[in-house]
């Protein structure tokens, strides 16, 4: 019986739980996400410190300062980034000063230097300044054993930043799904081999090994199985053993060539659905392999590189190479994404106004291939042409899917309609 689209997705996310913990260097770390709170072993700025170039002075010094008036003071000394200050500041006095250098004892305020004109040893300040002006307090933005960042934090270029400020040169991150990828179908070519009568090159393989490393995964294995059920059975046993997450791509409709789904029932993995009334990707298979459960030779062995929690997860999807990467957007990078850490994961989904009609058939619901856009500063959007499962022209023309819902048969132009980025596309211009 097929499911709806968010049942599917609930079901998958019940079953895809955070992979154990690894300890890894601040370079390595990048996209991975945090299996720890981080809390400030210091303050940030860890000491008072200049927000501008300019002059450190006691306040009173010049409360009547004015541009026709200014107040004259002697330079005491100089203060850069990375100096020492010391010596107290006494009345009458200023101190030459730049961003981040540390405020001097005596000093209550900076006044930058487009206020100031120093001459002969002497500087003229034609601007009063309240006390703490222009100083950055020790621990004003982080107090020291304050909580920064939450465990299930994404490791992003500002993360990296703030960690390497907090002095964090290691830290515990959750481990990155291990995946295989099984591509079946006897009419597939690789690249580079001759194309006989009625085979066609695999694209498969090559499109969702690069949307698997788009999501972050780095350890993929691919393999393409003919459709002889022994030689699949063996590659999923192996696969279910050696991986966290099994992805296979052809044989999982009803066809007497759609193998997986028995290949994998026999290998001893538990169905959680088959089928989902979505267009792309009806033929969709979903299930949960747990160590002990195999029947075959070597099933169900400690195979030592199989998921920290006994269990691999097999999302098998279907061969149409729009469905396949329609089904791996809109399902397995979500569970990939919470297996490495993301506490949460979902979907970039927002409104925009249809630009064409759109019709299609009642009972699922269909992620239409679109281009979204800004005209006349509103948020448009509009299909692709070429809407088949099998064209992938349409697909790589699109920057978003426009969700329809089940009931739907006809939307006219000009409606607000959803519409989700696709993932690929929010690293383009």
């Amino acid at each position: 019986m097929m499911i709806s689209y968010e049942e599917a997705l609930a079901r998958i996310l019940r079953h895809a739980r955070p992979l154990s913990s690894v300890r890894v260097r601040l370079e390595d770390a990048l996209g991975c996400y945090l299996a720890e709170s981080i809390r400030a072993r210091e303050p940030v700025p860890l000491f008072d410190q200049s927000a501008m170039d300019g002059f450190g002075v006691r306040a009173s010094d010049v409360a009547e300062a004015r541009a026709d008036s200014p107040a004259r003071l002697r330079v005491a000394g100089m203060v850069r980034a990375g100096d020492d200050a010391r010596g107290m500041l006494r009345r009458g006095t200023a101190v030459r000063i730049f961003t981040g250098a540390k405020i001097p004892p005596g000093v209550q305020a900076v006044v930058v230097q487009e206020y100031c004109e120093e001459t002969g040893g002497e500087v003229l300040v034609r601007e009063s300044v309240p006390d703490g002006k222009n100083i950055r307090r020790k621990g004003e933005e982080i107090r020291r054993g304050a909580r920064v960042l939450s465990a299930g934090a994404r490791i992003t270029p500002p993360v990296i930043g703030l960690l390497a400020t907090l002095g964090f040169s290691t830290f515990l991150v959750h481990r990155k799904p291990r995946v295989t990828l099984l591509v079946t179908g006897n009419e597939l070519v690789a690249l580079g081999k001759p194309l006989r009568p009625g085979r066609i090159r695999d694209s498969n393989s090559h499109a969702l090994a690069a949307a698997l490393k788009d999501t972050g995964i780095q350890e993929v294995s691919v393999r393409r199985v003919k459709d002889d059920e022994a030689l699949l059975r063996q590659a999923l046993m192996a696969a279910l053993q050696d991986s966290d997450f099994v992805i296979t791509s052809g044989g999982v409709s009803v066809g007497e060539y759609d193998l997986v789904k028995d290949a994998a029932v026999s290998a001893g993995v538990r169905t959680v659905f088959w089928k989902v009334a979505v267009k792309p990707g009806m033929p969709n298979y979903f299930g949960v392999w747990k160590r002990g459960r195999g029947r075959g030779k070597g099933v169900g062995k400690a195979a030592g590189k199989s998921a920290a929690l006994g269990r691999t997860l097999l999302f098998g999807l279907p061969g149409n190479p729009v469905s396949a990467l329609v089904s791996y957007h809109q399902f397995v990078r979500l569970a990939l994404l919470k297996m490495s850490g993301q506490r949460a994961p979902g979907r970039f989904v927002f409104p925009a106004a249809l630009e064409k009609d759109v019709s299609k058939k009642a009972g699922r619901a269909e992620f239409v291939r679109g281009v979204v856009r800004v005209n006349n500063g509103a948020l448009c959007v509009v299909p692709t042409d070429q809407q088949g499962s099998h064209m992938l022209s349409g697909l790589a023309s699109a920057n978003c899917l426009i969700h329809l819902a089940s009931d739907a048969t006809f939307v006219e132009h000009g409606r607000q309609v959803p519409v989700e980025l696709l993932s690929w596309e929010m690293h383009g211009e």
